[in-house]
């Protein structure tokens, strides 16, 4: 009885071992996949010539250093964690939603739920258009 009950004692701490959950890997944002704004801050214009906060779209670095790559990271917005933050850095078409799905839910979310820069403050409106539009 002893000896089962040893042999099964290291099976079960042989399985835990490898049961563990890895640690998270850190998944950092390319920078070449974030697009630029394509609309100059502080001119109080965003896409399509539809008013916006003059402090729309945010600094390069804060929107991409600061909080797309602190989501992406994590999985989900910073300020809205309900919202997930994928960032592919695939070729794909659906690859390229994704991303922009995922720039615009950070530009909208970027100080708090629903508190940022409209999606209307870069030109990805148009750039998902585009994508849209090729080919699968």
């Amino acid at each position: 009885m002893k000896t089962t009950t040893i042999i099964f004692s290291l099976f079960a701490a042989i399985a835990a071992v490898h049961a563990a959950p890895a640690p998270l890997e850190k998944r950092g944002v390319n920078p070449a996949l974030v697009p630029d704004f394509g609309i100059q801050r502080g001119n109080c214009v965003g896409d399509h010539n539809i008013l916006v906060p003059c402090a729309c779209p945010p600094t390069r670095s804060e929107f991409s250093n600061v909080s797309s790559e602190r989501e992406c990271e994590r999985g989900h917005m910073i300020h809205n964690p309900s919202i997930a933050a994928p960032f592919p850095s695939g070729n794909s078409k659906y690859s390229q939603q994704v991303r922009i799905a995922t720039l615009l839910s950070t530009l909208q979310n970027l100080h708090g739920p629903g508190v940022g820069c409209p999606a209307v403050s870069p030109v990805y409106g148009d750039l998902q258009q585009k994508i849209n539009a090729l080919p699968n």
